[in-house]
């Protein structure tokens, strides 16, 4: 059964559903008025509706959450921390700025002085937050501050949504909420290796081959130092066919992990890979640049007997050009032509014939140039992953030029940006932020989070004696 609605609040909605027709009514006849020498132009149209439907939107919101509490029965609610019922105390005002505009809202305040304890079960109703944002616009200064400064995030609030916040505020809201799903990451590994609960395959036809490709990037601390952000991307592979004509293989669907260290990175990747159905994968390639923790840490949470490792092709081909010209001259033909043809020997004869050159080279140089030794034992250490012949029968992608990607994507355009230095809590906040978003969870995420509650304490001061 409908409430009934109170009589202020009736007179109110005639007096808005009245303003609305004034305004409907004075809106057309100015845009269609030919009596004028200059009409109104489609951007004056656009301006002034949208002006107009802003103030509606905040007149609307004003009446539906501005009455909530001041209509409805009170009662006695019971303490959060001892659960003894108790009288509301007062209304509590409580400026708030949403996508619809600023509003001030009168809420009912509920103190249990035992506890000293004051809460508001309105704001718990209706989700609110302790901040003065609400949830969305939360969302949205988030998801700006995550693509571009501070400050321009700020002003393109501003500008285009109408939404006046500061760019500290614009800071604060996009770590907290990377924060937030940093926590989120960090409770399904907890709950996946010290409860054993894994997440469910969400997928409805898993991939016969999945991939995991990671790669580290550094970033400022304010002190100059260099810091280290690890991302990884969990992806399948399409081949695609090029404007030449030629075929390639391209990621896609793919999802990024961030952490600081590669033993979370790993589990944090691998629980990706489980909700993708790697379970019912047939073949599972980890790909990476030769550091050991991609192959001690991502590489040993998949089966052995369903893994391959594939070292990233033109990571080891750096190897080979490097070596090649610590013995000839940078951009002789002698070299072009060496690299060249050692490249293509890797790539379809592997790794045996270019150590051989390799050893060659070294025994030709009175001094054993640095470089040569790097490549030497780069190929000794990395050959099992550098089956490339085989790789490519198998019809496998053989870069890494995901991850790299990904680590440019996720970390690099946004906390790399010249003159940039960041603390290291709030830059990994950052990068989970923007890894959520190209990874297409923002929506999921936000469907399922709601910011804490404002909390209450009061202080007993003493009596004076």
């Amino acid at each position: 059964m409908s409430k009934e609605i109170p009589d202020e609040i009736q007179k109110r909605i005639d007096r808005m559903t009245e303003a609305f027709r004034r305004k409907l009514t004075e809106l057309y006849r100015w845009s269609n008025d030919g009596e004028t020498e200059q009409e109104p132009t489609i951007v004056e149209i656009e301006d002034k509706i949208r002006e107009w439907i802003q103030q509606i939107g905040e007149d609307t919101q004003l009446l539906v959450l501005g009455s909530m509490d001041r209509y409805r029965h009170k009662g006695k609610q019971a303490c959060p921390k001892c659960g003894e019922e108790v009288y509301w105390e007062r209304y509590e005002p409580r400026h708030y700025t949403t996508t619809l505009g600023e509003m001030k809202l009168e809420r009912a305040y509920y103190y249990h002085s035992a506890c000293h304890c004051g809460w508001v079960p309105l704001d718990e109703r209706l989700k609110l937050g302790a901040n003065e944002q609400s949830p969305r616009v939360q969302e949205m200064v988030s998801y700006l501050g995550a693509f571009m400064p501070f400050e321009q995030a700020q002003a393109f609030l501003k500008k285009y949504c109408d939404i006046y916040v500061s760019h500290d505020t614009v800071n604060n809201r996009t770590v907290e909420i990377g924060q937030a799903l940093r926590e989120q990451q960090e409770e399904a590994i907890h709950r996946a290796w010290e409860e054993y609960y894994l997440p469910s395959c969400e997928a409805t036809n898993p991939p016969k081959r999945l991939y995991v490709s990671a790669d580290g990037i550094n970033y400022l601390l304010p002190d100059g130092q260099g810091k280290e952000i690890k991302v990884a991307a969990v992806y399948e592979t399409e081949v695609r066919r090029t404007k030449e004509g030629k075929t390639e293989i391209r990621a896609v669907d793919i999802e990024y992990a961030v952490a600081t260290t590669g033993e979370e990175l790993a589990r944090a990747a691998y629980l990706i890979a489980v909700k993708r159905g790697v379970e019912f994968a047939e073949q599972i390639i980890v790909l990476g640049d030769g550091v050991s923790w991609i192959w001690n840490r991502i590489t040993a949470m998949f089966p052995p007997r369903k893994t391959t490792e594939v070292l990233d092709f033109y990571h080891a081909g750096e190897y080979i050009w490097d070596a090649g010209k610590s013995v000839w001259s940078e951009g002789t033909d002698e070299i072009k032509e060496w690299g060249e043809k050692y490249c293509h020997i890797l790539k379809h004869e592997g790794p045996a014939p270019v150590s051989r050159e390799l050893h060659a080279l070294s025994l030709e140089c009175s001094t054993t140039p640095e470089s040569v030794t790097k490549a030497i034992v780069y190929f000794e250490n990395q050959s099992p992953r550098m089956n490339y012949p085989e790789y490519i029968e198998q019809g496998l992608q053989i870069g890494s030029g995901s991850a790299e990607s990904g680590v440019k994507q996720v970390v690099g355009v946004r906390i790399n940006q010249p003159g940039m230095r960041w603390n290291g809590e709030r830059a990994e906040a950052v990068a989970h932020v923007r890894a959520a978003i190209l990874s297409d969870r923002w929506d999921g995420f936000w469907s399922d989070f709601h910011p804490p509650p404002r909390q209450y304490q009061r202080k007993e001061i003493p009596l004076a004696a």
